[in-house]
């Protein structure tokens, strides 16, 4: 059972005894319990009905005495065990033992197992499988992670666009803390809006790293030196490393460069989307920016990277003012 599946369970009437939660993405993870937490709990009389252990300190007997008491003043109670990868083995066997004894009738009590790093034993899973629900929370598919930042959007009844959605995922990766934080900065920001667009992403995000990197490779394909100067700026205040800045630099230029060799050849906007194997927002702007570049500032461009990249490695210049050097240099040919 994955996210999507326990999100449809959680909106049903059906509570099980039992969850168990394991995979890398502990947002989603803690995101769920949430839900059942806020389901099952009346949070005025939580500090009665509500109780998390911790792997390292448990104690199973306090555990299984937890469940097999009485909530007071609510239908339900709500048991968590986080960090389970650090129960020992004896407590562990305890729990496999109470699961196997468990009856489905005894249903005032719930209890949510996470761990945050490993995954469970066969035996344990194989326990819990009897009479509850066993979930893997990993989003390894970017076509999955791409449904489920839509489907949050979705709440605030929002549309992202291909586009924004391509430059939020490449920005915060699949860190999906860090992703929905930004999701819910981006719906404050775009208030009443209903459609998100790939400028809300960056005027939202434009204290990050990957945000400026953009503005730089941007930048310098529109030959707008006054952005692509403030974008390295910016850069330089952060912690990525100016080897990686010259590497986006000269990919940019490359790709400005197979896309003017595709269309001069006779490629038509479909054949050179397939052969770049990039979006087609991100081909179109390719093109345009190769429309700005003759074959002969291509080739200079090439020789200008060439020479900074010796600078990089033996120059006792300091980086930022090569990188600068090597940027207004390439925007300024033929001024």
């Amino acid at each position: 059972m994955n996210y999507e599946n326990m999100l449809d369970l959680t909106k049903q009437e059906k509570i099980y005894p039992v969850y168990l939660f394991y995979g890398k993405e502990n947002y989603l993870k803690e995101d769920i319990s949430k839900k059942l937490r806020n389901r099952l709990i009346d949070s005025a009389y939580s500090e009665f009905n509500y109780n998390v252990f911790y792997g390292e300190k448990l104690s199973i007997n306090e555990v299984i005495n937890d469940l097999d008491t009485l909530p007071l003043m609510s239908k339900h109670k709500l048991v968590v065990i986080k960090e389970a990868e650090k129960i020992n083995k004896n407590d562990e066997t305890k729990l496999i033992n109470y699961f196997n004894r468990l009856s489905l009738k005894s249903n005032f009590s719930t209890l949510i197992i996470i761990y945050k790093e490993s995954s469970p034993n066969k035996e344990l899973i194989t326990a819990i499988k009897r009479i509850g629900i066993v979930a893997n929370f990993s989003i390894t598919d970017k076509a999955k992670l791409a449904l489920w930042i839509k489907s949050k959007f979705k709440q605030s009844n929002k549309n992202i666009t291909q586009e924004a959605l391509f430059y939020l995922q490449s920005i915060v990766d699949s860190d999906l803390g860090r992703l929905f934080n930004e999701i819910e900065k981006i719906d404050i920001y775009t208030k009443d809006q209903q459609i998100i667009e790939k400028e809300d992403v960056m005027i939202t995000m434009g204290g990050s790293e990957a945000v400026n990197i953009f503005k730089v490779l941007d930048s310098v394909g529109d030959k707008d030196i006054i952005n692509a100067i403030d974008g390295l700026v910016k850069l330089n205040q952060g912690n990525l490393h100016y080897l990686s800045i010259f590497a986006m630099i000269y990919r940019q230029i490359k790709l400005i460069f197979q896309t003017k060799l595709l269309l001069a050849n006779g490629f038509n906007f479909k054949e050179v989307e397939k052969k770049l194997k990039l979006p087609y927002f991100v081909v179109e702007k390719m093109i345009k920016q190769s429309k700005k570049y003759t074959f002969k500032e291509i080739d200079k461009s090439y020789e200008l990277l060439n020479i900074a990249d010796l600078e990089l490695k033996d120059s006792q210049k300091e980086p930022k003012i090569i990188l600068e050097e090597l940027v207004m240099n390439i925007i300024n040919q033929g001024k």
